[in-house]
């Protein structure tokens, strides 16, 4: 069981750390080390991430906590953006990652239930995600939830081009 709780300013050091440490596990191999590290050095630096946790109204980031405490994952939300391929608003669910150690506990569910609820609290008529094309995984994930492919769009890092799957879930039915 987990403890999900929004992050504050005062956990930018903790979500820094969780979040440079996830995106290394799940993402390495599709950067070259100079690659990820650029893109980690910006994704995740102090600058970007006071900023964004300095706009509640706009970005939501929650951090996932074990029974010690310790943060095992985390996400981030924008609230009421465009929705790529379409006409409409929703909630971008922009970043779910979790440690690999914390695989198959069912945390990823857990958290991606809270977030739906939130968005429905908030009233976002929709919630929004992009995935890469290679990760079916996480695709099938989604789909279970009641996510829905909406097309593709191109994603490359300084090794290849991969592509994103852009999916999609209407949270007013």
């Amino acid at each position: 069981m987990i403890t999900i709780r929004e992050a504050t300013i005062e956990d930018l050091r903790v979500l820094q750390g969780i979040g440079i440490e996830t995106y290394k596990e799940h993402f390495s191999d599709i950067w070259t080390p100079a690659g990820i590290q650029n893109f980690l050095s910006e994704d995740f630096s102090a600058c970007e991430l006071q900023k964004s946790l300095g706009s509640p109204t706009h970005h939501c980031w929650l951090l996932a906590l074990d029974e010690e405490g310790q943060a095992v994952g985390f996400s981030k939300v924008n609230w009421s953006k465009p929705i790529p391929m379409s006409d409409q608003i929703g909630a971008e669910l922009q970043k779910i990652y979790f440690l690999k150690s914390q695989a198959g506990k069912g945390y990823g569910k857990q958290l991606l239930q809270f977030i739906l609820e939130s968005a429905q609290i908030r009233n976002e008529g929709f919630i929004w995600l992009d995935v890469l094309k290679t990760n079916s995984n996480a695709q099938r994930f989604y789909e279970s939830f009641g996510f829905g492919a909406l097309g593709e769009i191109p994603f490359s890092t300084d090794m290849a081009e991969i592509g994103m799957v852009m999916m999609c879930r209407d949270l007013s039915r």
